[in-house]
């Protein structure tokens, strides 16, 4: 059987605490939060989902990254979970998945690219100095679960059952941590992931 790992990137949510739309916010090299969260996961996968919102337009999408799949969750308005659980539901027949988040651009593509490596049967959980973070590596064996998640919870309760099932991957990328839900968040990651 051919192993394909597919990404799923959640960029569905609101963005009410940064006060517009996070993922058009521009970088210090030009590129939007967006843009560097495709570029560092498009690569690493053999098909990405970009998750959007209800509201959102899936062709403006399209248009923006060919060769991405879009996918609108129609339950975004619910959470996160929601989110997640609607892409699973509809994903094709992968072998497993990376789950990332589009307000994380500060990964190193080395970094998806080494958790797409370590996986297997187990899921993959990059970490830095102790801290888990993103992006996570799902096996099909636990797409049923991801399929069931609810509400703004992600796969974080997921994590702590399958704990001994899974594997840490420690990595030397701040990145992996690094959130943007506000402005300042965003220009403080910047400057801390660019030094």
């Amino acid at each position: 059987m051919t192993v394909r790992i597919g990404g799923v990137l959640l960029a569905a949510g609101r963005s009410r605490r940064f006060g517009s739309d996070k993922r058009m916010a521009r970088l210090a090299s030009g590129e939007t939060v967006l843009d560097r969260a495709v570029a560092a996961f498009a690569p690493a996968v053999d098909e990405l989902v970009l998750v959007i919102g209800a509201a959102d337009e899936p062709g403006a999408f399209a248009a923006w990254f060919p060769g991405v799949r879009i996918f609108r969750a129609r339950d975004s308005a619910a959470g996160m979970g929601s989110s997640l659980a609607e892409a699973i539901r509809a994903a094709p027949a992968w072998s497993g998945c990376l789950v990332g988040l589009a307000d994380m651009p500060f990964i190193s593509p080395g970094t998806v690219r080494a958790v797409r490596a370590a996986m297997g049967e187990e899921i993959v959980v990059p970490r830095y100095r102790g801290q888990s973070g993103h992006p996570v590596g799902f096996p099909h064996r636990v797409f049923a679960a991801l399929s069931a998640l609810q509400g703004e919870a992600g796969a974080r309760a997921l994590i702590l059952a399958e704990s001994a099932r899974c594997r840490f991957l420690d990595v030397d990328d701040q990145g992996v941590l690094a959130d943007v839900d506000t402005p300042e968040a965003l220009r403080a990651a910047e400057a801390v992931c660019a030094s």
